[in-house]
């Protein structure tokens, strides 16, 4: 999604330890085709944020984007009104009855988050108590981003933002699956205490984030996807509702839209967080249930 979750569970939205594979172990693509279509309908697993060091892609990504007539995206950043979202944004971070931050998570509970997120050396000498307005949601996916960010990794090299410049250069339209006030409040509807979880999971300095977003990158470019899925599950579980609220409410939502393409006469790319292509309530098994099975592509299928 555009804001990142916690990076081991979400920089596949994000937006990602498993043992790093060599390219030559599986022959797999991070794309599926759809089937009983009149059409070619092409869902791409993506990742948000990558380096200018991850770069060449995969075969097969830039040849699924060069077959499709048009794209969707998570949403369409062409779109925004970068005020009105702005607006948007803190209307939605900020509790309707104006308790802060420490209200909401009690003095002690308070004091503890202040303290890891002191341990995590924030950047740009960031502080939780800077974030004292916001709701935890926010709090948590803000401070996720910064630290991925931190580690070199930028949304600017994400497959969604090389194949926006490409869009853009060759006259395709991107069309988003949602918008991102759609996004937001998908987090902003979780109950307090699963806010809480989030914000403290956000808050964990314990794991090597560098090493293990590495292997989930290493594990995508594979098309190893049940292993992604396996190494988000426990980052999931931790918090009840993220798992809901992030990836099967918007999954569910996306359906109608993607097999209201299956009887057109163009072609389509769909690009999603990786993790939406994952597990028993994926976008996949979604589409399957609804007389759409994808095939998941391999390499030389596409070029």
């Amino acid at each position: 999604m555009a804001g990142l979750i916690k990076s081991r569970a979400v920089i596949s939205v994000l937006g990602l330890g498993l043992a790093i594979q060599s390219l030559s172990a599986a022959e797999n693509l991070p794309i599926w085709e759809l089937q009983n279509t009149d059409n070619q309908i092409h869902l791409m697993g993506s990742i948000h944020v990558l380096r200018a060091e991850d770069y060449p892609l995969p075969d097969g990504i830039f040849a699924a984007y060069e077959q499709a007539d048009e794209l969707f995206m998570e949403i369409d950043m062409d779109d925004i009104d970068a005020a009105a979202l702005q607006a948007t944004m803190m209307e939605m971070s900020i509790s309707p009855d104006g308790r802060q931050l420490k209200d909401i998570l009690g003095e002690q509970d308070y004091n503890k988050a202040v303290k890891l997120a002191d341990d995590l050396d924030l950047p740009m000498g960031l502080t939780l108590e800077m974030l004292n307005s916001f709701e935890p949601w926010f709090v948590a996916i803000t401070i996720s981003q910064l630290r991925v960010e931190a580690l070199g990794y930028d949304p600017t090299w994400g497959i969604e933002t090389q194949l926006q410049k490409r869009a853009a250069q060759d006259g395709k339209t991107i069309t988003g699956l949602e918008t991102i006030e759609e996004q937001f409040s998908y987090l902003d509807r979780m109950d307090e205490d699963a806010q809480e979880l989030f914000l403290m999971q956000a808050l964990d300095n314990e794991t090597d984030e560098r090493v293990e977003i590495e292997a989930m990158i290493a594990a995508w470019r594979s098309g190893s996807f049940e292993q992604l899925a396996d190494q988000t599950a426990d980052e999931f579980l931790e918090v009840p509702g993220l798992y809901d609220a992030l990836l099967v409410q918007r999954n569910r939502s996306w359906i109608d839209t993607i097999t209201g393409l299956a009887s057109s006469d163009k072609n389509y790319l769909i690009v999603v967080g990786a993790l939406h292509l994952t597990g028993e309530d994926s976008v996949i098994d979604m589409l399957e249930d609804a007389g759409f099975p994808a095939q998941q592509l391999t390499r030389g299928e596409l070029n």
